[in-house]
């Protein structure tokens, strides 16, 4: 018996959930997270990917991966083949036990085929899942997923958002500025009453999800991006902190849906969103349990692809800061700046690995070194943003000296060459030199990016302007109509 493995249409569920299945049925076929039609449409930055042949270069070379998940308890056949598997020669699976995060595990592949009994033995050596937090009730969510003219990202992520199992949400796109009615005819289409699209006129990120905490409808309010996969159970993982009154942020865990071209390889590397699947709590009261540089050492928060806030708790803080984010002068840095903020403010913020995204990366260098860029020129306008704050600059100050090791010690790790062939580690080297120099530019230039941005009236906490919390709207006739009722 073929049975698929998590991707686009078919997911885990909750060993209660699944069906009894005969003894002794094994596993013939595994299914990747994001098959090649999903990928081959359109890339991550919107534009049609080049032509490069099945890989940019030999799998072993670059590091390259067949992307896929497995349950703990699955029972594999001899051979186990893989759907597409691309020529590589290695794969890498997330090993779940239900819907709890076991590790990863990576495992030969020949001629498309794993072994079962190498796929079992490697995951019996990973560390038994943790203990889940005891069960609460879930909370309605509204899921925001801001967007602009890309209407063929989009359909994959609605299409997983709509499949998810969870009792009550609505998923709110906001079309941001967008120079067609695309979306809008997207949604339209759908017929589905959980989705619906409202317009934010003023481009970025910060502004547009300010615009989706707006419109929710549900005191819980999840964010992802256009350019993933969430899993099914994405929601009842990442909604399951809130039951603790003191949360005000959850962020969870975004894995590589693939990891075909060395651009891909070499994000994942810099990126490291993967790289830790420990449950952490995080409280500015608990500074000291979490090194020098709390609360300042964002990469451990997550990232704006996967986070869920209390709707009360934005309007506190302020919003999002409208001058940071992609289609801001700075390019990024909204997400990072809003987690700290979170704990500054007296919030706990909690890291979730149970609750996934799955992130479609860049697929060629020049994406890769635009996000890089992109992703430097946030980075130093947020550190600039810190600079200038009455409340943060003194903390900051204290730490400086932990800052700039951190800084080069971060900085150096992600421009390592990897790859272990003649002639992979060369061409890799380029790509990671590139993207760490790309970095370092836009690192230089975000202050000029801020004050750019602040120059076209862009607020800090633009909710700051509300007497009181803005009352949710309930639904009205048709999806897409509102009114005004607490």
């Amino acid at each position: 018996m073929t049975r698929a493995r998590q991707g686009m249409h078919t997911m885990h569920t909750h060993d209660e959930d699944r069906p009894a299945e005969p003894a002794g049925i094994e596993i013939t076929e595994l299914i990747p997270i994001l098959s090649n039609a999903e990928s081959s449409r359109v890339d991550a930055a919107g534009t049609r990917p080049r032509d490069t042949g099945p890989l940019d270069a030999d799998p072993l070379d670059i590091g390259a991966r067949w992307v896929g998940e497995i349950q703990a308890g699955d029972r594999f056949a001899d051979t186990v083949l893989l759907r597409e598997p691309h020529h590589h020669t290695r794969a890498r699976l997330l090993v779940r036990d239900g819907t709890a995060v076991r590790g990863f595990i990576d495992v030969g592949v020949e001629s498309g085929t794993v072994l079962g009994r190498e796929v079992t033995r490697e995951a019996a050596r990973l560390p038994a899942a943790p203990p889940a937090p005891a069960a609460a009730a879930a909370p309605p969510v509204s899921v925001v997923v801001c967007t602009r003219d890309r209407t063929r990202e989009l359909t994959r992520v609605v299409d997983s958002l709509l499949a998810m199992d969870y009792p009550e949400f609505e998923v709110v796109i906001v079309d941001n500025a967008a120079s067609s009615l695309d979306t809008w005819r997207y949604v339209d289409a759908h017929h589905d009453p959980r989705l619906r699209v409202v317009n934010a006129s003023v481009p970025g990120l910060a502004a547009a999800r300010n615009r989706g905490l707006e419109e929710a409808r549900h005191g819980v309010v999840a964010f992802t991006d256009d350019d993933v996969i969430v899993d099914r159970h994405w929601l009842r993982c990442l909604s399951r902190p809130f039951a603790d009154p003191a949360v005000g942020c959850v962020t969870g865990l975004v894995p590589a849906a693939q990891l075909h071209t060395t651009a891909q390889v070499v994000f994942e590397q810099r990126v490291g969103w993967s790289s830790s699947i420990s449950r952490r709590t995080y409280a500015i009261a608990d500074g000291g349990v979490h090194g020098a540089l709390f609360p300042f050492r964002v990469a451990d928060y997550g990232t704006g692809a996967n986070f869920a806030v209390r709707r009360a708790t934005a309007f506190e803080l302020g919003g999002f800061d409208e001058a940071l984010g992609a289609g801001s002068p700075t390019k990024g840095g909204e997400d990072i700046d809003w987690f700290v903020r979170t704990l500054v403010g007296g919030y706990t913020l909690v890291f979730e690995p149970d609750a996934i995204t799955w992130h479609q990366h860049r697929t060629d260098d020049g994406a890769l070194l635009s996000q890089a860029h992109g992703y430097g020129l946030g980075l130093g306008a947020w550190l600039t943003k810190v600079a200038m704050d009455r409340q943060l600059a003194p903390l900051a100050w204290s730490r400086s000296g932990s800052a700039l090791r951190h800084l080069v010690v971060s900085v150096g790790a992600r421009s390592r060459p990897v790859g272990t062939a003649a002639t992979g580690p060369v061409q890799v080297h380029r790509t990671v030199a590139g993207a760490g120099r790309e970095e370092i530019t836009g690192l230089m230039a975000g202050p000029r990016a801020l004050l750019t941005a602040r120059a076209q009236g862009r607020k800090a906490a633009p909710f700051r302007s509300f007497a009181a919390l803005p009352p949710i709207v309930a639904a009205v006739g048709s999806p897409g109509s509102t009114s005004s009722s607490q």
